[in-house]
């Protein structure tokens, strides 16, 4: 298959700032699910197309800010994932759920603000849309709707199955010397399967490559009346051969894709695998240059039917 892209794409620094700026900064981009939120005052940050965020549980609502102190610049929350209110540790300036400060270490006066021009500071917001236990930001001042983004199908799915997830997961990420679209291309590339992963996937898969006329055309070729952006996000599933019954699985709720190797890849940068209909794996493509992103994955169980036992 002939490639639709230059190299160029992947090394130069100009493409990488059009990318952050035509998707990164314009589109829903997955920055969290549910379990990591669960409580008042849980929080998670990152850094998204340069700009530092905080995303926050305020009372069962989840909302994205700036995490950077509108004051002398700092960072408000400090670490990836805690627990604690909008209070900026340099001068302990605090903000509401609304993102507008509400209290300063000293009186406002000090500062240099009037009370009429302290009510107008706030942090900057931004939208978040919530699909299934799938939390999503859009850096835009004036966001798409998701329905654009993705399809009606899609969105249903998503809502179907991951509103079942755990509470309890296992998050890791790092970064690595690699552009981000040869992640998400990797795992679109059906023919590494049985080489790659010939050890692990063909004991539980049976993937016809021949017969699949999207991997074994000759080329790959452009077609401008396909160019709609929910077709850029795709799903797919692989019935599962001879898939071991574990004993855990007995204690979990079984989804509607069990006995399949169900896959969403969600433009531009997730992809989000739920293995026999009984547990979840979520890959996120961070770019940070134009030859370094940053991988992250979270692994969850759908939720528990009955508790886990405890050995001893």
């Amino acid at each position: 298959m002939r490639p639709l892209l230059t190299p160029a794409h992947y090394t130069t620094e100009h493409w990488f700032a059009q990318e952050q700026a035509a998707i990164f900064k314009r589109l829903w981009i997955l920055v969290a699910v549910k379990p990591m939120l669960a409580n008042h005052n849980d929080y998670r940050s990152l850094t998204l197309a340069g700009v530092p965020l905080v995303i926050q549980n305020h009372q069962g609502t989840i909302r994205a800010f700036s995490n950077i102190c509108r004051h002398r610049m700092a960072r408000i929350q400090e670490q990836e994932f805690g627990n604690r209110a909008l209070v900026c540790p340099y001068h302990h300036w605090c903000y509401n759920e609304e993102g507008q400060l509400i209290h300063t270490h000293r009186d406002p006066a000090v500062f240099g603000f009037t009370p009429n021009e302290t009510a107008e500071i706030r942090l900057k917001q931004y939208a978040v849309s919530i699909i299934g236990s799938l939390v999503f930001v859009n850096l835009s001042d004036e966001p798409l709707p998701i329905a654009e983004q993705f399809d009606e199908q899609t969105r249903a799915l998503l809502q179907q199955y991951t509103a079942d997830m755990d509470s309890s997961f296992i998050y890791t990420r790092y970064e690595g010397q690699f552009n981000w679209k040869t992640g998400m291309e990797n795992i679109k590339d059906a023919l590494h399967v049985p080489c790659l992963h010939k050890s692990t996937f063909p004991k539980h898969f049976r993937v016809n490559i021949a017969a699949d006329s999207s991997i074994n055309s000759r080329d790959a070729s452009y077609q401008p009346s396909n160019t709609a952006l929910p077709q850029a996000t795709t799903q797919g599933a692989i019935a599962m051969q001879e898939a071991p019954e574990l004993e855990w699985q007995s204690l979990v709720q079984q989804l509607e894709c069990k006995g399949r190797y169900q896959t969403f890849h969600l433009f531009p940068n997730v992809n989000l695998m739920i293995i026999d209909g009984s547990s979840f794996a979520i890959q996120v493509y961070n770019p940070l240059a134009a030859d370094r992103s940053e991988m992250q994955m979270m692994v969850a169980l759908t939720k528990q039917q009955q508790d886990f036992p405890h050995k001893p």
